[in-house]
């Protein structure tokens, strides 16, 4: 199988979408396409060219930053904070200039599998976004996302279309089954796996992640229960410090430009290499490290999917470093393979965490972790990502895709044989 990637190439605060691309080079010949990965020169000959000279692709993957750097209208917000926020390596100037010219040959290529890469977060995707996947998949593009198992029903219904989340993608994936490929962009690289001594480790508990209280309300309430009952709590949250500064800056730079679309381009167009700051990528990798140590330092990691109620990658690092995970339960969670009392402890409100490393004994705490990081290594690597899309194209190119759903872990494709 070989396939043709285009996208801009960047590496966003979270590896993991940077990691499902690199993935794919275990099972198929992967070419990429677009600012980063070919020269300025080879973007202004365009896509068609490229194709011609390299061919017999079995499917082009394009990218959602790619489509971001386009030029659309209605996006340009979203092209701002990408750029803003990712460490990239290309040159801006060349991905607003040539990216409109590339995506538009795209478009018109005939007889070639095409699929459009959604990585965005699940509740993220606004009503703009959304009309130009429903204009990609109507000339015959696929869409390749998160889990439905992920949108819960009822609460896709609650969510009403505004800034911070839409039920977009919900929409577009229940309209769209037989195009959709629920391939999920959580995994785990082989070098986040950690092996060592349950009962050294520094730290009782850990709760990671960002800890803004209007996105994330329970995290903080999490760890006053766990620091009342006297236990050893990792000292800081490595990312607390990053998100208030970006946040900040980004909102003081957002309301700066949003009314001055002209002004906006033309300080992206000049002589910025690249938008993210030295210092922040510097800061940025120092934060990842650190982000890792809290997890193999700590026994028990509290994971919970702040307002968007998603099941976060955080889920599947706590259990790749050797700790027990404690999950506030979200939709997804047993359709991923985490059982409760089996390889991990399910919550529903998370002053539940209160007891949980008393009322068991040593011995059985350390088979959960140890349950739960075979659970990753058995279901959860990007090398099992990889393997899922394959046997999706495999499917498409056969003309039996009919859609596909998780069940315990497992990627399942519909068809004649197996329908959920």
């Amino acid at each position: 199988m070989k396939i043709l990637i285009v996208d801009v190439n960047f590496d966003y605060k979270n590896p993991m979408y940077r990691q499902f691309y690199l993935s794919l080079l275990s099972c198929m010949e992967v070419d990429f396409f677009g600012p980063g990965y070919v020269s300025r020169q080879c973007l202004e000959r365009g896509i068609c060219k490229f194709i011609d000279e390299n061919g017999n692709y079995d499917a082009v993957l394009m990218g959602t930053y790619f489509l971001y750097s386009t030029g659309h209208k209605s996006i340009e917000n979203n092209a701002y904070r990408i750029h803003r926020s990712t460490i990239p390596y290309y040159d801006v100037n060349d991905a607003y200039q040539c990216c409109e010219k590339v995506y538009r040959e795209l478009l018109s290529v005939k007889n070639l599998l095409k699929i459009f890469v959604y990585y965005e977060d699940i509740w993220a995707m606004s009503v703009e976004v959304q009309n130009i996947c429903y204009k990609l998949l109507e000339t015959g593009f696929y869409i390749l996302s998160w889990p439905l198992e992920y949108m819960d029903k009822e609460q896709a219904k609650s969510i009403r279309k505004h800034c911070y989340r839409t039920n977009c993608l919900y929409e577009l994936a229940g309209k769209y089954v037989g195009q959709y490929i629920p391939i999920l962009f959580h995994g785990i690289g082989y070098h986040e796996i950690f092996v060592g001594n349950f009962w050294a480790r520094k730290y009782d508990w850990c709760i990671p992640g960002n800890r803004e209280e209007w996105f994330y309300p329970e995290r903080n309430k999490a760890q006053e229960i766990i620091k009342n009952q006297q236990k050893r709590i990792w000292r800081d949250d490595p990312y607390q410090l990053l998100s208030v500064v970006t946040i900040q800056r980004k909102h003081m730079e957002w309301y700066k430009f949003r009314n001055k679309t002209e002004k906006f381009l033309s300080w992206m167009w000049g002589k910025n290499d690249a938008i993210a700051s030295q210092p922040q990528m510097q800061y940025i990798a120092a934060c990842r490290e650190q982000y890792l140590e809290s997890l193999r330092a700590s026994k028990f990691v509290y994971a919970d999917g702040g307002i968007s109620d998603a099941l976060v990658r955080k889920y599947f690092e706590a259990g790749a470093c050797g700790a027990v995970l404690v999950a506030k339960r979200v939709p997804g969670i047993t359709e991923m393979g985490f059982i409760h009392r089996q390889n991990c402890f399910i919550v529903d409100r998370y002053e539940d965490v209160i007891t949980i490393d008393e009322q068991y004994e040593e011995n059985y705490l350390e088979q959960i972790a140890k349950a739960g990081q075979r659970l990753i290594l058995e279901k959860h690597m990007f090398k099992h990502r990889a393997d899922a899309l394959l046997e999706t194209l495999e499917a498409i190119k056969q003309g039996v895709y009919e859609g596909a759903y998780w069940e315990d872990g497992n990627y399942v494709l519909k068809g004649p044989n197996h329908k959920k």
